[in-house]
């Protein structure tokens, strides 16, 4: 390595060192009471928090989407969905195992909720808000620690937007995803005409899902590769790896903390080389 590169080097591993001793202490802060939560700019997510709050439409877990919905209608196409292709294996994804291995599991713990958004053309800030309220409801809701709160997903459908409306949902996905990750939760997006590849084979398309939607989880271990796609410019790399380290620091395998710190000096260096 150059000079420069050792001494970020060693800055980084002794930073994150440092953060290891009190990793789970990070994330306790945020699952529990979460003193200052970054908010989008601009005023996307302006007003009364409770009272947005209340005016959401309620969440509700598989299994009663199970007693209460037809298999046809936008939220049990969605369930039907999560349970013959997520939970599923597939020939075109290119590893052994289900398309998201944390589905069946998920589905025993009823960890999953869904809720269905009538607004059939919500404005760009209007659809930032909505999804920003659904993330801090996330964090209030159980479980809010420990294992079993890495299954809680929140999948938030806009059935009435068609095939044509999902750009606003990439739109508000690549908005929020920078606020998400900082709290050590990932924004997803799903809908028929999704482009995203397969991590393990370039032509399979995971995120393709019948009913336009937006996804809510905590952010794991396996999410790095989602963090450092070569289209990210270095200061969203370097932004998402630091907030990577500094909520899973101290859980991480050797090897993926490793990883992480590599690719936040990779960032890092080319942010330099840019700016001399």
């Amino acid at each position: 390595m150059a000079g420069g590169e050792e001494r970020l080097y060693a800055l980084s591993q002794e930073d994150y060192r440092m953060k290891e001793e009190k990793g789970k202490m990070d994330i306790q802060d945020v699952h529990g009471d979460v003193q200052a939560i970054p908010e989008p700019p601009n005023g996307l997510a302006r007003g009364n928090e409770s009272d947005r709050q209340s005016s959401l439409p309620r969440l509700m877990r598989v299994s009663e989407i199970d007693r209460n919905y037809d298999t046809t209608s936008p939220l049990g196409s969605v369930v039907g969905w999560i349970r013959d292709f997520l939970a599923r294996p597939h020939p075109q994804l290119g590893r052994p195992g289900l398309v998201c291995p944390f589905v069946p599991l998920a589905l025993k713990l009823d960890t999953i909720w869904l809720v269905e958004m009538e607004e059939a053309k919500p404005s760009f800030e209007r659809l930032c808000a909505i999804i920003t309220d659904y993330r801090n409801v996330f964090l209030k809701t159980e479980p809010t620690s420990g294992p079993d709160a890495m299954n809680k997903v929140f999948l938030v459908a806009f059935p009435s937007f068609g095939y044509d409306g999902t750009a606003i949902i990439n739109k508000v996905q690549a908005n929020l995803k920078r606020y998400f990750v900082e709290m050590g939760l990932l924004v997803g997006e799903f809908h028929a005409a999704n482009e995203g590849p397969g991590l393990h084979n370039p032509n399979f398309r995971p995120l393709r899902s019948p009913v336009p939607m937006l996804a809510i989880r905590h952010l794991v271990e396996s999410d790095l590769p989602f963090l450092i796609r070569h289209f990210y410019s270095p200061q969203l790399r370097s932004a998402f790896l630091r907030s990577y380290l500094f909520r899973l620091g101290g859980t991480l395998s050797q090897v993926k903390f490793n990883e992480a710190v590599e690719g936040l000096i990779a960032a890092e260096v080319a942010i330099a080389s840019s700016a001399a």
